[in-house]
């Protein structure tokens, strides 16, 4: 899969996951913010309905004040209950009229179903202009009121009475609700104030929404329900519950509240299965922004995978289009991005690198041919020469000349080495057995005029250098550095290593090197480190047959800057070539 492709699907994947995740989170909220306005919703209309229900007890309770407060009424009241009046029938009669006329006033009649005075004696007194409230039941009628004992232990105070058929009115079925409230002293009577039902349905009916309404007295009786058949779970939650308490129940969200006025609990209840129903359309909003979001981060993610791989697929069209006759072409990225600005300063980073080792390479292979033909003079024939050794060996052989033999010996075995092609390079260690096979043709010629001294650490001998370097410094030791026939040339090679790097020197005892030779020749070794670093130019033809201007140029070739050569006098007589790699290198 190509990187934009990778891109592209890695960032969807992501992008996906984000849109998914911010989805649900959207879900979660708007499903949580739609519980609690339905939670709130509910409350509103609790509160609505405690007020509405205190103002309706105010109501009730403000007509037996207006009764008890009115002189001529509660005079009346009296005298109905005094035992000295009652022998008389016209103040009886009286006594009615007086509550009749205040009984039946306008404000009575057009906000309450009916008000109605009676005694245990077994006067009623009520309006007599309402025409709904029919023939009074007087001979049963008060038997039926169950709450008589319960108003008088309240001595005063007013009592509800929740939902109940009309004892008053013969053959009623109608329901209502009452407050009654006893007259204080001796038994002077009670005053009873009736709404119909039909006042709390308007005052706890919900057209649009299906919430069902129970109120409960302060002892936990049931003054009012739409829904009997769960009404002990409503009493169980009511008595365990504070007021404005929630409680989410799988079918059904409770709430309930406290009148100030009686201390009775409103409870509502409102199916969940209604609350749910605009779930779903949240879940489709919140599924439009997913698709949405998701959408656009496509769009997004494909412009800028776009934008970013340009570069890299520029430059994969430059690097198919390189080959080994344009290494040298500038490689133009046009790109602000750091990254791919390095990318494309190491890819031309390597480019120049390689082509550098290439030309390299093609320099050493020449200075490599050219050390191999300075080594041998002629290479001519090595077949037709090993062969000349060989009847020279057989012949020393016959003669029991051993010394011819090994001398052929280390002979053919240094034409092998130095004429192979196979290996341009060779270990320290292959060099140093090269330069003794070599040390030791020498020793056959100068004897006891020659003293090599070989010494060489362990740790560099797996060291790597050009052939034929050591050997090449031991000869240019020999030939240059004496001047005089007679005298006993010693030569050391020693190999060492430090922290820096690793070296080899060649020393001697001989007449050494003028300043202005020495110079020269250090000049010339510059001049050719320049061609090759600087200018890049062949320089087969210019170094002919000068042995140390080829092995430094094979030397620096191998290692650049890293290469130590170190050409000196030293104090006392001879020179010292000193040749090495620093570390790192």
């Amino acid at each position: 899969m190509r990187f934009r492709y990778k891109l592209i699907v890695s960032y969807a994947a992501l992008a996906f996951i984000l849109s998914l995740i911010l989805g649900i989170v959207w879900q979660y909220y708007n499903t949580r913010e739609y519980r609690s306005n339905a939670h709130e919703n509910l409350k509103f209309l609790s509160e609505q309905m405690t007020i509405q229900f205190d103002n309706s007890y105010n109501a009730m309770s403000q007509v037996t004040n207006y009764i008890l407060s009115d002189q001529d009424m509660l005079g009346a009241i009296r005298g109905l209950s005094d035992t000295e009046n009652r022998r008389y029938t016209e103040m009886i009669s009286e006594n009615e009229a007086i509550l009749k006329n205040g009984i039946s006033n306008d404000y009575f009649m057009s906000n309450f179903y009916r008000v109605i005075f009676f005694n245990t004696y077994g006067n009623i007194i009520y309006s007599t202009m309402n025409t709904d409230m029919g023939v009074i039941n007087s001979k049963t009628a008060i038997e039926d009121c169950y709450w008589l004992e319960e108003a008088r232990n309240l001595h005063g105070k007013p009592l509800l009475v929740g939902i109940h058929e009309d004892n008053w009115k013969a053959d009623s079925k109608e329901k209502v609700f009452s407050m009654v409230r006893a007259v204080q002293g001796q038994p002077l009577g009670y005053i009873e104030v009736q709404q119909k039902i039909d006042r709390l349905e308007e005052l706890f009916s919900f057209p649009e929404r299906e919430i069902r309404t129970t109120i409960l007295l302060e002892d936990g009786s049931l003054f009012y329900s739409t829904d009997e058949e769960n009404l002990d779970t409503y009493r169980t939650y009511a008595s365990s519950c504070e007021d404005n308490a929630y409680e989410d129940k799988p079918s059904d969200l409770l709430l309930s509240l406290s009148t100030s006025k009686t201390g009775a609990k409103i409870i509502l209840s409102e199916d969940m299965r209604i609350i749910r129903e605009g779930i779903p359309q949240t879940a489709v909003f919140s599924l439009l922004l997913v698709v949405t979001i998701f959408s656009l981060s496509m769009v997004f993610v494909i412009l800028i995978s776009t934008y970013l791989t340009k570069p890299i697929r520029d430059m994969r069209k430059q690097i198919e289009q390189t080959q080994l006759s344009n290494l040298d072409q500038e490689l133009i990225i046009n790109t602000s991005d750091n990254e791919i600005e390095a990318l494309n300063r190491s890819y031309r980073d390597l480019l120049r690198r390689l082509s550098e080792s290439l030309d390299k390479e093609k320099k050493l292979s020449l200075l490599q041919l050219q050390a191999q033909f300075d080594t041998l003079q002629a290479q001519v024939n090595p077949h037709f020469l090993y062969n000349v050794l060989n009847v020279i060996s057989n012949r020393g052989m016959e003669d029991g000349d051993e010394k011819i033999c090994d001398i052929c010996g280390n002979l053919a075995a240094m034409l092998r080495y130095s004429t192979s092609t196979v290996e341009r390079y060779a270990t320290v260690e292959q060099e140093l057995d090269y330069l003794r096979q070599y040390v030791y043709l020498l020793k056959s010629r100068f004897e006891e005029r020659l003293e090599v001294e070989i010494t060489c650490e362990e740790s560099i001998r797996r060291k790597i250098i050009p052939k034929i370097v050591l050997q090449q410094l031991v000869e240019n030791s020999m030939l240059h550095g004496y001047n005089q026939k007679d005298t006993v040339m010693r030569i050391k090679v020693r190999g060492w290593i430090e922290e820096n790097g690793w070296y080899i020197s060649v020393e001697d005892n001989g007449d050494g090197m003028e300043e202005a030779v020495l110079q020269n020749l250090l000049a010339k070794l510059e001049e050719i480190r320049k061609k090759i670093h600087i200018q890049k130019s062949s320089i087969e033809m210019e170094i002919g047959q000068m042995g140390l201007a080829n092995l430094y140029a094979r030397m620096y070739l191998l290692y650049v800057d890293g290469l130590v050569f170190r050409l000196e006098n030293k104090q006392e007589s001879g020179v010292i070539i000193t040749i090495g790699v620093k570390e790192g290198s």
